[in-house]
């Protein structure tokens, strides 16, 4: 009973830093399609582009939460082997989206895959942030 309520508030916390990481991510595109517009580079397959590797981008991370809040309640070895198995499936799907979109004339590989990054630049962007306005604290 206890470890069900700890892995519901574990559950809410990774939904909040989910919901967190996703707005950081609209904000990113925004600012990337306004970087576009200024440099002329702005076109529909360009848009397509980021709208598509975004999208893909915020589904990954989700499964990788789902990922985690299983493996939490899994022996090590298990825990292990299931967590490598769905980052192999997470990569093939980037593999893909990225294939697709190199095929695709109707999407620009470039913004496909500056929206598969945007994840890691929010996070990355986010710690910076944290980091900094810790120092000021300190």
């Amino acid at each position: 009973m206890h470890t069900q309520k700890g892995s519901e508030v574990m559950d809410n916390k990774l939904q909040e830093e989910i919901k967190k990481l996703t707005k950081g991510i609209i904000v990113y595109d925004l600012l990337i399609l306004l970087a576009l517009a200024i440099t002329f580079n702005l076109n529909k397959q360009m848009v397509l582009g980021l709208v598509f590797g975004t999208l893909i981008a915020i589904l990954n991370l989700k499964l990788l939460a789902i990922t985690i809040n299983k493996t939490v309640s899994m022996p090590s070895t298990k825990a292990q082997i299931y967590s490598s198995s769905q980052y192999l499936i997470r990569m093939a799907i980037m593999a893909v989206v990225l294939f697709v979109s190199a095929k695709a004339p109707h999407l620009n590989i470039v913004g496909t895959a500056i929206g598969l990054l945007s994840t890691k630049f929010v996070i990355l962007t986010q710690k910076l942030l944290i980091e900094k306005v810790k120092r000021k604290e300190a």
